[in-house]
């Protein structure tokens, strides 16, 4: 492996954290950054270190396959983003497999070991930072993870953006003041609250469930687009869950970002079959305020993957 190769491998993980918050989707990152850096080691004669450094480059290639891929797809919604809440508990759940729905990457995933989970903690932003980045124009969502997330200065960011510091800086406080009136600060959840939560999900009690829940809690399934707002439709939902697939279910831990989870499974005889994956979020109180469940076999597996080598 030449010098090159082994300074291209080293951005792989910094670009993938870039091209996730840009494309808000892992799977799209990685596909984006492969790319990248086979355009990188194509155009490798081209490179010139006296107009600055290889990650600013390999940034500018990463930023512009990703464009490209924003052209198709040039935002991924929650449910909450495209209608009104109304879930119909009973009538057929419908997935809109034709939306490119926003995915969440375990914690961790765009780094290799526990010290660099430490030291590059500032490239997990939060999941409602990633969500609320989608309605941002390709520029400032770019200026956004370029400064605040992987730490470049205004001129590299420009550099990247192909734009004046001015615009990069403009692009900067665009997006910093939508992130700021956009995303509400996070409440942490109480210590055991998502742990108790499994355990009554594996019990089917819900009863135990509406104990741990907001009164108006928010309940999502993409690729499902119909969610809902408060206690009782979602004690309804869950109801009629264990009515419909059964009471036997386990759960192993994970999280994404700053919001903890876990894979829930069902059982089928002595053995259990992938579910879901659901991640939680937290009220003022500590309660379990938004739920977001993904029916997602790909998404699924990575989670399941990443909490297997853990």
């Amino acid at each position: 492996m030449t010098g090159l190769e082994e300074e291209l491998g080293g951005l792989r993980r910094p670009l993938t954290a870039f091209c996730y918050q840009l494309l808000g989707s892992p799977f799209d990152a990685e596909d984006a950054v492969q790319d990248a850096l086979e355009r990188a080691w194509r155009a490798r004669d081209s490179y010139d270190p006296a107009r600055g450094s290889l990650a600013t480059w390999c940034y500018r290639i990463a930023r512009n396959v990703c464009l490209d891929r924003l052209r198709e797809a040039p935002r991924r919604p929650l449910p909450r983003d495209l209608r009104e809440p109304g879930l119909e508990v009973g009538a057929p759940l419908v997935p809109a497999f034709d939306v490119p729905w926003l995915l969440p990457a375990p914690t961790g995933w765009a780094a290799e070991s526990e010290v660099e989970r430490a030291t590059e903690r500032r490239e997990e932003v939060r999941f409602a930072v990633t969500a609320m980045l989608q309605s941002l124009s390709p520029i400032q969502r770019g200026a956004f993870v370029l400064r605040e997330v992987m730490g470049l200065s205004a001129a590299e960011t420009a550099a990247v953006l192909e734009v004046s510091v001015a615009s990069a800086n403009s692009a900067l406080q665009r997006a910093r003041a939508a992130v700021s009136e956009g995303v509400r600060r996070p409440h942490p959840l109480a210590p055991t609250a998502v742990e108790r939560y499994a355990r009554a999900i594996e019990r089917a009690d819900v009863p135990a469930l509406a104990s741990l829940v907001a009164d108006d809690v928010v309940f999502e399934m993409p690729p499902v687009p119909e969610w809902s707002v408060g206690v009782e439709p979602y004690l309804a939902f869950m109801a009629h869950l264990f009515a419909w697939r059964g009471t036997q279910w386990s759960t192993e831990p994970v999280s994404a970002a700053d919001r903890p989870g876990f894979l829930l499974y069902r059982g089928v005889g002595e053995a259990r079959e992938p579910h879901t994956v659901q991640l939680f979020e937290g009220d003022e109180a500590g309660a379990i305020a938004q739920i977001l469940v993904y029916q997602d076999p790909r998404l699924f597996g990575l989670f399941e993957e990443f909490a297997a080598v853990r």
